[in-house]
């Protein structure tokens, strides 16, 4: 019997889905039926969308929203289910910032907006979700009594993929990216934490960790970059960059019943790096 990916029954949130990596799992779960909620911060991917829709027959809605604002997190939650009428299937939490730049010259704000938008910004989107989920207010009043959920027997059926990236792995370089490392090495832990704590629940959560890919960014035309891009192609034993498409049909695969022992996946790191990590 083929193998097929059919997600013409799941509502799918991706953040910073209107470009790059996160367009490109975008396309790769329109082509296979998913109804897509794309945020974006800046620039208004609804053109995007409209191109998707037209192309695949699915249904796609954009809202703007600010990764790093837990009210603005939650309050997009609300809003993704007022405008489908029903609660997210799975999320993949793709929105994220890089910076270059030597750790001594950093500043406050350079290495706190880091970890607002990698990983505390994963953090608030995966605690609104299962708050709706759970039927619990999607903001948190810290002066009201929360449930022992651990005492909770529903299985949500419910997923949650983060995108790290192999920089929470190795320390990578020529670059200098020490916050942006720690970001990630941030997040990737913070899923497994998440992972153990609702698992009876029936919500995995893992994340993928790409190694470089050909994005917009890396064939931007700057000599340092193009030097750079070099010596990571070098690097990298396949001796290449992942596409973004090539990425995109990964997680299409990842985030599918066709995995295998579905809700027995959880609590992963899956790396994707043509074995950069592996020397």
């Amino acid at each position: 019997m083929p193998i097929t990916l059919d997600y013409s029954s799941k509502l799918i949130l991706i953040t910073g889905g209107g470009r790059g990596i996160g367009y490109a799992i975008a396309r790769a779960l329109a082509s296979a039926g998913a109804t897509l909620a794309l945020t974006y911060t800046s620039k208004d991917c609804s053109e995007v969308a409209a191109a998707l829709e037209h192309e695949f027959g699915i249904t796609v809605k954009t809202f703007k929203a600010e990764a790093s604002d837990s009210a603005d997190t939650d309050r997009l939650v609300a809003d993704v289910e007022a405008a489908f009428g029903k609660k997210v299937d799975i999320a993949i939490a793709n929105a994220g910032v890089a910076l270059w730049k030597d750790a001594h010259a950093m500043t406050d704000d350079d290495f706190k907006r880091l970890f607002e938008v990698n990983t505390y910004g994963p953090y608030y989107l995966s605690r609104a979700l299962v708050r709706s989920w759970l039927d619990l207010p999607i903001g948190v009043d810290p002066s009201a009594a929360q449930p022992d959920i651990k005492s909770i027997t529903r299985k949500l059926g419910k997923q949650i993929l983060i995108v790290s990236s192999i920089s929470g792995l190795v320390a990578m370089s020529p670059q200098r990216q020490a916050a942006y490392n720690a970001s990630k090495a941030a997040v990737t832990m913070l899923s497994k934490s998440l992972a153990e704590e609702w698992a009876h629940l029936g919500v995995t959560v893992n994340t993928i960790s790409p190694g470089y890919v050909a994005t917009d960014m890396v064939s931007s035309g700057d000599p340092k970059l193009a030097e750079w891009s070099k010596e990571w192609t070098y690097r990298t034993p396949v001796g290449k960059f992942a596409s973004a498409a090539d990425l995109g049909q990964f997680v299409a695969l990842l985030v599918s019943d066709q995995q295998g022992g579905w809700g027995f996946f959880t609590g992963s790191d899956v790396v994707v790096d043509g074995g950069y990590t592996t020397l």
